[in-house]
């Protein structure tokens, strides 16, 4: 199972109008954001919390999302993602950050952690 996707599922960032200026995350609550790891096509769902919490998803070698829950923070310009995952999980990331961008629901965009890994990213509407 991999879980490379994980440690830069957090490295897609996101997003708020100016609105919502005091919380830069306010326009993924409710919304889905999708990744694609360009190095190995491995794609993830990242669904975001107000509290702080997210549930990700990613693609299993056999082709089955692989679910798991995390946190969330932004801090300096950056939100960090670190994954709750069971105790000796094979690969299991560390906590991983990206810049935060402002995007709106139906953007695309690139975005490089800092593992140095990068993914294209894309918000969608609902869940």
């Amino acid at each position: 199972m991999r879980f490379s996707t994980l440690a830069l599922a957090g490295a897609f960032v996101l997003v708020a109008g100016a609105a919502h200026a005091e919380d830069v995350m306010a326009n993924t609550y409710g919304n889905t954001i999708t990744t694609r790891n360009t190095a190995d096509g491995q794609t993830g769902t990242l669904l975001f919390n107000a509290d702080g919490t997210f549930t990700g998803s990613v693609t299993g070698a056999d082709g089955n999302p692989i679910p798991y829950p995390g946190k969330w923070k932004v801090s300096g310009g950056n939100i960090c993602l670190t994954p709750t995952l069971p105790p000796n999980t094979a690969n299991a990331p560390g906590p991983s950050c990206s810049p935060v961008v402002s995007h709106n629901v139906g953007d695309s965009w690139s975005v490089t952690n800092d593992q140095g890994m990068t993914y294209e990213v894309s918000l969608s509407a609902g869940r």
